[in-house]
């Protein structure tokens, strides 16, 4: 007799899924983000300026919005600019000890403007920044967290999967 099918299972029962961490959505003009219930809107100074703060991760997450009309010939200043005073802020405030890991600006995928990253690393805290020039705003998300840049790398990786702005 020929065999013409041949099956195999496993016995094993499968994992049951990760649970799925609840998240909080908060919905902007700007932009809609998703955050557990740890991270903790604080209030900002700033004008159009929103600020997230976890005490489980030691870190902060701020948004913003500058608006302005920025021709399109203007952009890549606008966000070569952008990028260095970020950069310049952080040599204020720990003058020697600004190190930059990463500093990008190129076309955003989605044809509207340009999209910016920069990571930067201090004794106390890593930097890791995403921006973008769009022909009426400046979007800008910043997070802050404590001095270990693979913790700073998943957490960024983990809440910005649940960041969406809107454009233009």
């Amino acid at each position: 007799m020929t065999k013409l099918f041949s099956y195999s299972f496993s016995l094993t029962p499968p994992m049951p899924p990760a649970p799925t961490e609840q998240l909080h959505e908060y919905s902007y003009s700007e932009f809609l983000i998703g955050l557990p219930a740890h991270w903790k809107q604080i209030p900002s100074v700033m004008e159009n300026t929103i600020t997230f703060q976890s005490d489980t991760h030691g870190a902060a997450i701020i948004i913003s919005a500058d608006f302005y009309a920025i021709p399109e010939e203007k952009a890549q200043a606008v966000a070569e600019r952008c990028l260095s005073s970020r950069v310049e802020a952080l040599e204020q405030a720990t003058p020697g000890h600004v190190a930059v890991l990463r500093r990008t600006i190129k076309p955003h995928s989605g044809g509207i403007g340009l999209e910016l990253a920069l990571v930067a690393e201090t004794p106390e805290q890593v930097h890791v920044y995403l921006g973008h020039v769009t022909p009426r705003k400046i979007l800008n998300f910043a997070l802050v967290g404590r001095p270990d840049k693979q913790a700073a790398a998943e957490l960024f990786d983990k809440t910005i999967t649940n960041y969406r702005p809107k454009f233009p």
